[in-house]
């Protein structure tokens, strides 16, 4: 009934680069009104970031603020029999959620506890996994084939294996080099018991190897048939096709500019690593059952460079999609799914 005369109000917070984003929907009658996106660079919330939600949470009784949640120390797994997950040296333990009767979601308790006080001053009604992201992004394709998912964030990489809509593996990666250390040494910090009605099986993801480092650079074929390397150069040097050296300076990228160009470069080879790592992890592990990843589906949230698909094309064979997505709009529709249930 108060839908006729109020606004619905959608916020999503995405903690980002040390600070936040904001995407808030109106929504009346079934109508989309408007549609925001803030920014606010301070890496705890600020005054201003609390007063841009309450200027929309004032407005109207209807409203729900949704978190992407951004623990290191969280992940998905296959079934929804009983578990017992308990973050190591901790007695908090995790939270853990059953999807649709097929796969378990999983997050540090003591985490979630630190995330709602951090924002309770405007109150959070929901938080979503990285893996819930993917599962609705790709709605279209994890029904079909079994293939590789992955959900690309400045500060995290999340991997995920569907076959038929059935999670199978999946693994969170955070970028902040403080947990990549934590992850060598145990998978993001938690230790994983399934309880069965006959036997207690123990499951204790493997520690991640490091890899040896990617050789992309083929050797340099042989010259030695080359007779006169004089009459090259000099063709070269008058062709007409040849820039001039002013017009290769003129494009060689400048301060920012590569400084943003480099960045993007060891980003995009970061998340080829991990992409590569995860696939020998998976067909070592007990998951693989003869079975050959030859596609991986990418919603890219940070905007990878253009070398990205092609490291995983040549060097993987993989047939690659990357999507662009709106991280914003996605959490507002899982969280729109939830308020309509």
């Amino acid at each position: 009934m108060l839908e006729r005369f109020y606004t619905k109000f959608f916020i999503a917070i995405l903690p980002i680069d040390n600070g936040h984003e904001l995407s808030i929907t109106g929504i009346k009658n079934k109508k989309v009104l408007f549609k925001e996106h803030k920014r606010f660079e301070d890496s705890e919330p600020s005054k201003a970031f609390f007063t841009c939600i309450q200027k929309f949470t004032e407005q109207s009784p209807l409203y729900y603020i949704a978190l992407l949640n951004p623990d290191p120390n969280q992940g998905a797994i296959e079934g929804c029999s009983s578990y017992d997950i308990h973050e190591e040296g901790e007695e908090s333990g995790a939270k853990t959620l059953c999807r649709k009767e097929k796969w378990t979601l999983y997050t540090s308790q003591r985490e979630l506890d630190r995330l709602k006080g951090r924002y309770a001053t405007v109150g959070l009604d929901f938080i979503f996994s990285p893996f819930s992201i993917i599962e609705h992004f790709f709605a279209d394709k994890i029904s079909g084939d079994f293939a590789m998912y992955a959900l690309a964030q400045k500060d995290s990489f999340s991997v995920a294996f569907f076959g038929n809509g059935k999670l199978e593996f999946a693994h969170h990666y955070p970028l902040n080099s403080s947990h990549m250390i934590i992850e060598e040494s145990s998978v993001a910090g938690f230790a994983i018991d399934a309880v069965h009605e006959e036997e207690e099986k123990g499951i204790r993801l493997d520690d991640i190897e490091n890899l040896d480092d990617l050789d992309i650079i083929d050797e340099l074929d042989d010259l030695s048939d080359i007779e006169d390397l004089d009459a090259l150069e000099e063709i070269a040097e008058f062709s007409e096709d040849a820039p001039t050296l002013e017009e290769e300076r003129s494009h060689e990228p400048q301060g920012g500019e590569l400084k943003e160009k480099m960045d993007r470069f060891n980003d995009d080879f970061l998340r080829f690593e991990l992409i590569q790592k995860t696939l020998s992890k998976f067909y070592a592990g007990e998951h693989c059952h003869n079975r050959f990843i030859e596609t991986v589906y990418i919603a890219d949230a940070y905007g990878s460079g253009a070398d990205f698909k092609r490291y995983l094309e040549e060097e993987l064979f993989l047939n690659v999609l990357i999507r662009k997505i709106d991280l914003g709009d996605v959490v507002i529709a899982l969280a729109q799914e939830e308020v309509g249930r």
